[in-house]
């Protein structure tokens, strides 16, 4: 396989990515109501060097050492995320294996980008924001498919007290690729003199990503009341997702959701089985028209709950995917 440069894999990530436009901001709402497991307390402690085992030195020096796997670039949070591999996980990925064998890592840094003043229309890397490992140890994680899952913020120090939760939310969303070996990266094929096969990119699976109509009624208060008040249904998402949910969940489920806010002209929500964590996206005609005559609203809350001397939180941001009306 042929290596490139950083440069060259920056510029073709960038080209494709950066059409991408999000406006956030951020305002109160109301705690959702109460419920004996807090989702957002068990995140409520002091940093911690270690998560599942693992700690980030442990495998210092991934980025210099490991094969460049691939780029993605997160639209819902303008994160480009470059994924590596050790020796042994890469050797199955070269031979388009979706068994693992123990000792198999990933390593990931999720890089925020900013505007280059002096070349506007591009953005470089500014920092790294976040480094996940997953680590394959098919007894020690053998409720998550054998897969041990690590995160941990730019100073390389990891938060939460139920490692548990976090580990089935990280599970539940790789469960969707069971093809891939739980395994969302592929090699990039960037090149036509590439032969490394590559397994096709899996379809949205009924089976996997199911919706359901609610009524407004059987929703959250807090949730209930983001809603337009002519709303009468909403397009819950249901299953694994919604029973193992912390709050990087709510940010990466958007653009699911957008699409079938989009495909139903209805809302739709993820909404945690406790009710204190939810992210909805909805069309709103106060916001800017598109060319096709749709504009979402795409809003993601998380919620603090009672804790004392929290506040809930609302995140929000305008998604069109046409260019705007002049």
């Amino acid at each position: 396989m042929k290596k490139f440069s950083g440069i060259a894999v920056f510029s073709l990530v960038f080209t494709m990515a950066l059409s991408t436009t999000i406006i956030a901001a951020t305002q109160k709402s109301q705690p959702a109501h109460p419920s004996p497991v807090n989702a957002m307390a068990m995140e409520d402690v002091p940093d911690q060097d270690r998560m599942n085992g693992f700690a980030l030195k442990d495998y210092a020096n991934f980025q210099k050492e490991w094969p460049l796997v691939t780029v993605r670039f997160r639209k819902d949070t303008g994160e480009l995320r470059f994924t590596y591999a050790n020796d042994i996980a890469f050797k199955a990925l070269q031979k388009n294996s979706t068994e693992y064998p123990d000792g198999a890592v990933f390593a990931k840094i999720g890089i925020i980008t900013e505007e280059d003043p002096a070349f506007t229309s591009s953005a470089v890397p500014s920092g790294a924001r976040r480094f996940q490992l997953m680590v394959h140890d098919s007894k020690k994680f053998a409720a998550t498919h054998g897969w041990g899952f690590a995160l941990f913020d730019a100073r390389a120090k990891a938060s939460g007290k139920d490692v548990a939760l976090r580990s089935l939310a990280c599970d539940a969303c790789h469960a969707l690729v069971p093809e891939r070996g739980y395994v969302f990266s592929q090699p990039m094929n960037i090149d036509v003199a590439d032969t490394i096969p590559v397994a096709p990119m899996a379809k949205n699976d009924p089976s996997r990503i199911h919706f359901e109509t609610v009524t407004v009624d059987k929703l959250p208060k807090a949730l209930a009341s983001r809603l337009s008040k002519d709303t009468k249904q909403l397009r819950l998402l249901r299953g694994e997702l919604e029973k193992h949910i912390f709050r990087g969940t709510i940010d990466e489920i958007r653009p699911t959701l957008a699409l079938e806010a989009q495909r139903t002209d209805m809302p739709a929500a993820l909404v945690s089985e406790d009710g204190t964590l939810f992210s909805l996206v909805q069309q709103d005609i106060k916001m800017p028209v598109c060319l096709d005559g749709k504009s979402l609203h795409m809003t993601g809350f998380y919620t603090l709950g009672s804790l004392p001397g929290k506040a809930s939180n609302t995140v929000n941001a305008e998604s069109c995917e046409a260019p705007l009306k002049k």
